[in-house]
């Protein structure tokens, strides 16, 4: 599903290219559905800063793009430089031999753990050295401006496109079937990463306290590292532990009646565009990315910290047609994400980043 060549190849001197970090394809097709709607303009593939480097070196007449995403992966992981020292040095040489560096800011932290100090030093370098600061939207953009110093003619806000095409759709009847809910009155949806900043043990403590015999809540997707919640022992609680596949993804979402979010923080939330793209509302907290993606109670319903089982409540007491019909309002709004009108601004962004005429653009 989604794959790109991971060699490194020659660039095609036609198109643009881009070099992007980390390569997340495997398990969310943002990046693949974001460098899809830039061809054949741009050409993508991912790529280290020191992949970058040595195409820039091959190409020195015109400026090559490296993309950073989920600047973590700096820190940890495949791919990851020894230190933020190293992976800086080797962006300023970047820079200096002729390249662009664009940062799109997905979290201010690390979703598993705290931000250290390697975290801080690293987006205060990636604040000074990229070209072009990218968020997904205003909510994002205020709350980024109150942790980091954003110069302010670097910075780009582009919304999130949504995920049209990306997932087969199911009916509902056919999805409870398969997935074994056939009998269940109400269905809610707790999907992704199965990880501490979701909270999923104060979410299963809050819906068994409230849910009939007939409801299910089902969490689904991959443990996160070195977690092991403890989930009671109760038939409403639909535990599906693992990556789940595309068709999978589809079935879950068109099963639930609404999903839940209840983040501990979230800066730009895909899980909540999934779940609108899916005709499907969402239950979550006040963050910036749930504020981008919600208009309660229209769209869904957001809640105060410290409010998730007085929220659940009142959801899981109010009729199923009102969530249905929360969730085709949000997959209307949705749908103005659509990824060929958001290319085109990213075409203008990353196409003025390459003429140096720009007076000024991503100086430090």
């Amino acid at each position: 599903m989604f794959r790109f060549a991971a060699m490194i190849t020659t660039p095609d001197l036609s198109a643009q290219h881009i070099s992007y970090f980390p390569d997340y394809r495997g398990t969310n097709p943002y990046q693949t559905l974001l460098y899809e709607s830039l061809e054949p303009a741009f050409t993508a593939e991912p790529g280290s800063i020191e992949d970058a480097l040595r195409l820039q070196a091959g190409t020195p007449e015109r400026p090559h793009l490296f993309h950073l995403h989920w600047e973590h992966a700096v820190l940890i992981g495949a791919g990851a430089p020894k230190s933020v020292e190293e992976f800086l040095d080797g962006m300023s040489q970047f820079r200096t031999a002729g390249g662009k560096v664009v940062w799109t800011i997905h979290n201010l932290a690390p979703h598993d753990r705290q931000k250290g100090a390697a975290n801080e030093d690293l987006q205060a370098g990636l604040c000074e050295l990229a070209d072009i600061l990218h968020l997904h939207s205003l909510h994002a953009l205020t709350a980024a401006r109150a942790e980091l110093k954003l110069p302010e003619r670097k910075i780009r806000i582009i919304a999130h496109h949504n995920y049209e095409g990306a997932y087969p759709v199911y009916a509902r009847s056919a999805a409870r079937r398969d997935l074994g809910l056939s009998e269940a009155r109400r269905v809610v949806l707790s999907p992704g990463r199965i990880a501490p900043y979701k909270q999923p043990e104060e979410l299963a403590e809050a819906f068994l306290a409230l849910a009939g015999p007939d409801d299910r809540l089902v969490f689904a997707g991959e443990l996160a590292s070195n977690f092991n919640p403890e989930l009671p022992d109760d038939g409403r609680l639909v535990i599906k532990k693992g990556f789940a596949t595309q068709e999978q993804v589809g079935k879950l979402h068109a099963a639930a009646d609404f999903v839940v979010l209840p983040y501990r923080a979230s800066l730009t939330s895909g899980s909540a565009i999934l779940a609108a793209t899916f005709a499907r509302a969402v239950l979550g907290p006040d963050t910036p990315g749930l504020r981008d993606v919600i208009d309660p109670p229209k769209t869904g319903l957001i809640y105060e910290n410290g409010g998730l089982a007085d929220a659940l409540e009142s959801a899981l007491k109010e009729d199923t047609a009102v969530w249905t019909d929360r969730g085709r309002h949000a997959a209307e709004a949705v749908a103005a994400r659509n990824r060929k009108t958001l290319a085109a601004t990213w075409q203008d962004v990353l196409t003025s980043l390459t003429k140096s005429s720009i007076g000024g653009l991503g100086t430090g």
